[in-house]
């Protein structure tokens, strides 16, 4: 089980993290913060307050990454090779902020302003498919592919590839519903689209309001 951390020091934002990113969501400035080497990311209030007798930064979400090496070789050399590529394990927002974006914003900030490919986990919940379909449905930084990566194609797996808009293809082509697990191998794929070839921080003024996103 993930579990989000409370807070962190200045120190640690600075020994530890690269700022990708800062926003206002609600009078509310936050920053998103990317470990590449664990790899992590993490959204903070971007104004320390006082806990403990310390200045910290809250903690409102966390976004878990791991690189695959068995993805190196054909598939990077082939789709990724001038992209860092990362799978996500687990994303977590703080339940009173879950529908204002938050992890939406990491996921566009970490391919926009980080230049990582993001590869969804090979087993995904409702919630995970859920944010999945509305970033490929409403993101205007982000385009969405369907990729078996058992077979090194992307879908329809023809040699071509179709974005995905969180309905035209179908869910059977994607998700194994358990116990089976024939699509365990297909991912979907995150990359910058033609939104996110512009100044980032302009383009998400849309969150300074509230957006029905995770």
């Amino acid at each position: 089980m993930i579990v989000i951390p409370v807070s962190y020091s200045p120190a640690t934002i600075l020994r530890r993290f690269a700022v990708l990113e800062e926003v206002r969501i609600r009078n509310l400035v936050y920053q998103v913060l990317f470990d590449s080497d664990t790899p992590f990311a993490a959204v903070i209030e971007a104004v320390p307050v006082t806990i403990n007798g310390a200045l910290r930064h809250k903690v409102v979400a966390t976004l878990e990454l791991r690189r695959r090496p068995q993805l190196e070789g054909v598939l990077v050399e082939s789709f990724w090779e001038d992209s860092d590529v990362a799978q996500i394990e687990g994303v977590v927002v703080e339940g009173s902020l879950r529908h204002i974006g938050l992890a939406t914003l990491i996921y566009e900030t970490l391919a926009v302003q980080g230049g990582i490919t993001l590869l969804s986990d090979n087993e995904q919940y409702q919630g995970g498919k859920a944010l999945w379909r509305r970033i490929a449905r409403q993101s205007h930084l982000l385009q969405v592919f369907v990729l078996d990566t058992d077979a090194g194609r992307y879908y329809p797996f023809d040699g071509e590839r179709i974005r995905y808009d969180g309905k035209g293809i179908p869910e059977a082509e994607i998700w194994s519903e358990h116990p089976n697990d024939c699509r365990h191998a297909v991912v979907l794929v995150a990359e910058p689209g033609a939104g996110g070839t512009g100044r980032y921080r302009n383009s998400r003024a849309g969150l300074q309001h509230n957006h029905p996103l995770g």
